[in-house]
């Protein structure tokens, strides 16, 4: 539950990022990419001192490290898929949608398994 709670919010700045970065900018590349990465700081935060708070015994150097590692690789399945939808479809909005689904499947198995483990 609570991981889904922290995944709509920072879903949700996600989104607002990408949406105004794409408006301004047309490249969907640096949208995707700061979006992801707003989002990614705020998941960091509040699933390290909230969702999966009992797993806080661990060094938060190596945390954060795995973290990264585990939502980079996320962020480059998300960019995939946006980049792939959006030239079958031509619709930077479902694109998205697509690319944070995967991503977030991603996100959670790799957080729940293999870095929060008790």
């Amino acid at each position: 539950m609570k991981f889904g709670l922290v995944g709509l919010g920072s879903t949700f700045l996600n989104f607002c990022v990408y949406s105004i970065v794409y408006q301004l900018t047309l490249t969907i590349n640096l949208a995707s990419f700061l979006g992801y990465f707003s989002g990614l700081l705020t998941t960091f935060y509040f699933s390290n001192n909230w969702t999966f708070s009992k797993a806080r015994y661990k060094n938060l150097s190596y945390t954060l490290f795995l973290f990264v590692f585990i939502y980079f690789m996320g962020g480059l399945e998300m960019t995939l898929i946006i980049n792939i939808v959006d030239k079958l479809i031509q619709n930077h909005r479902i694109a998205w949608i697509c690319g944070v689904f995967v991503a977030a499947m991603n996100n959670y198995f790799c957080s729940k398994y293999l870095l929060f483990h008790d």
